[in-house]
């Protein structure tokens, strides 16, 4: 048999491909082991609670090992690639407000749309840090409807006199630097 590999193919010789699915079972027992291999790594040998579908290599990886910070009242979670996953804080007024439209330019990096804006977090009006962590590529329909819609709201109540709490979640596909959601 080993030979028989080793001769070229001929016009007209019928040869047998390995079906779709039978590649994909075989790319997905790869990282299914992948992934048992690193949960037994990061706790101390134990297995997962299912081991025949332990949590995806990912969602591990990602999904851990957030960073935590507080910039102008905001604290922020950011993961392992840079992305802040959520953000809270109270909201609170600035006379001055300055944006950095360096940071809103770059947001989303290469997963930005041609649709999209460089949106914020928190508004510069609302005294949102200026750094690249409060700023996320989104749609600029979202972005200068709802999401202005909800700011303008947000002001509406902190020049009323009252207290603003506020709470964002971002959820990303993969290792995409623009949220989905």
């Amino acid at each position: 048999m080993a030979n028989l590999q080793r001769q070229p193919l001929r016009i007209g010789q019928q040869i047998k491909l390995p079906h779709q699915r039978f590649l994909d079972a075989g790319r997905e027992a790869k990282n299914k082991f992948l992934a048992l291999d690193y949960y037994m790594w990061t706790h101390g040998g134990r297995l997962p609670p299912d081991p025949a579908n332990p949590p995806s290599l990912q969602s591990q990886i990602l999904d851990t090992n957030w960073r935590r910070l507080k910039a102008n009242g905001y604290s922020y979670h950011i993961d392992i690639i840079d992305r802040t996953r959520y953000s809270d804080g109270y909201l609170s007024r600035t006379s001055k407000p300055q944006r950095s439209g360096r940071n809103q330019a770059r947001a989303g990096g290469a997963d930005r749309r041609p649709t999209d804006d460089g949106g914020h977090l928190w508004a510069a009006r609302f005294n949102g840090p200026l750094d690249s962590f409060n700023h996320f590529a989104q749609d600029a329909n979202f972005n200068r409807g709802a999401y202005r819609a909800m700011e303008q709201e947000w002001d509406k109540d902190l020049l009323a006199g009252r207290k603003v709490f506020g709470s964002i979640k971002l959820f990303y596909r993969g290792t995409s630097k623009r949220p989905y959601r």
